[in-house]
């Protein structure tokens, strides 16, 4: 019987403008690796994203060496795909330097073989156990390796065998990711025991025909961005990693296991501004956060609707933000995504309403004039006739207010190139 972990998403650097969060985040990382060991793994997979960025602040790293030289001490190797984040084209990156130095492997080997690329296996010395995986790059880039792999090749191998990626699955996406890139589950390799994934803040336990063990277990920490900070203020999501069990090459039943890591508690705060007026929007904030424990907490607070007077600006950010430090609140996050003015909404409607008579018009004229030329009938005339009268509108015009002669052919010139005619014919 042996052990392994799975993590990924670990994110180290990303909150390295907030003293306390940075330290939680290698807190969690140094705390997951002493479970790795107490538990008694056979080594780790860490599924991308290691790093926020490809060189972190080398303070934070130098915390995590500490915790790779301990495994290698222990004979624990530490398997690594890149993950979008610490992804370098020129190899500069910080798993490539820690590679250098041994203390963790990078598993994505590929060679061109007829056309196709061909991944090549590392099996771990101790149990046996041949892994493959796929580095991501920016922007869904791995896709083109995904397309053009050799799956036939990965598939006809023996053994206990695991594969690691850092994308998202298209079919499987969940809502709050469908405009992520992400890879067919049919250009997978199938028959695989175990699929280690990363990069989907959202844990995902999948279990497809061919594809047994699709596991992804989110971030460690909290992750970055507006939607993983809301996650965790709610408690809706939580953040860890999995240690799977397995005998005589199998996983063992229920052997996979996901271990929380709760470094941080939370406090969501949801305030609707519809009919207030700024000043008084402010004094209710304020007071609701007065009742909250946020002593210790990330703070996320959402602000939303529609200001009944004032400016969306008026509503204080920073002296929220202020008052949340004060009582101690680690991190604040303010999302005023859907806060609006009436005044705004009412320049909005005007606008969209002035477009729309417009195009009323042009229809109206279409049916009494019965233009002769096809291109001035229908839906493309009503556009063509909104384009004359956007080149009207953005004309110059003289101290008169009239259009000057030059200015005249230039209109001229440009209503014909648009109408596609040769010549004005003249009485």
């Amino acid at each position: 019987m042996f052990k392994f972990a799975h993590m990924a998403d670990v994110h180290i650097g990303a909150h390295e403008d907030n003293k306390r969060l940075s330290e939680l985040e290698i807190e969690a990382f140094n705390e997951s690796i002493d479970t790795c060991v107490k538990e008694g793994v056979k080594f780790i997979i860490i599924a991308g994203d290691f790093f926020d960025k490809p060189v972190p602040e080398l303070g934070q790293v130098k915390n995590i060496i500490k915790k790779l030289i301990k495994l290698v001490e222990l004979n624990i190797p530490v398997y690594v795909i890149y993950g979008s984040h610490d992804y370098s084209p020129g190899q500069d990156s910080m798993i490539d330097l820690l590679e250098a130095a041994k203390l963790i492997i990078k598993i994505y080997n590929s060679k061109s073989v007829d056309g196709k690329i061909r991944l090549e296996m590392y099996q771990d010395k101790e149990t046996g156990v041949k892994l493959a995986g796929i580095s991501a790059r920016k922007i869904g880039l791995e896709k083109a390796i995904f397309e053009k792999l050799d799956k036939e090749h990965l598939e006809s191998q023996n053994g206990f065998k695991i594969f690691v990626f850092h994308s998202g699955i298209e079919e499987y996406l969940p809502k709050s990711w469908k405009d992520v890139e992400a890879v067919p589950i049919n250009w997978f390799p199938k028959g695989f025991d175990y699929y280690a994934g990363g990069h989907i803040h959202k844990r995902q336990e999948l279990n497809i025909q061919n594809y047994r063990n699709i596991i992804i277990p989110g971030p460690l920490f909290i992750g970055w961005g507006t939607k993983d900070y809301t996650d965790v203020a709610k408690g809706i999501e939580k953040r860890g990693f999995y240690i799977v069990s397995c005998e005589n090459d199998k996983i063992i039943e229920n052997g996979i296991k996901f271990i929380e890591m709760d470094k941080i508690k939370g406090e969501f705060v949801e305030f609707d501004v519809t009919g207030k007026r700024s000043e008084q929007a402010n004094e209710e904030i304020n007071k609701e956060l007065e009742e909250r424990n946020v002593e210790n907490k990330l703070v996320v607070v959402k602000i939303f609707g529609e200001l009944l007077s004032g400016k969306t600006t008026e509503i204080d950010v920073m002296e929220i933000r202020k008052r949340l430090t004060e009582r101690k609140a680690i991190y604040t996050r303010i999302n005023r995504n859907k806060l609006s003015t009436r005044e705004f909404q009412k320049i909005k409607v005007l606008s969209e309403d002035k477009t729309k008579m417009e195009e009323e018009q042009f229809k109206a004229n279409q049916k009494n004039i019965k233009p002769v030329n096809q291109s001035l009938q229908g839906r493309e005339g009503i556009i063509k006739a909104q384009e004359l009268l956007k080149i009207l509108k953005e004309s110059p015009k003289d101290s008169s207010g009239k259009n000057s002669t030059a200015i005249q052919s230039k209109i001229t010139k440009s209503g014909i190139e648009l109408l596609g005619i040769s010549e004005i014919i003249e009485d």
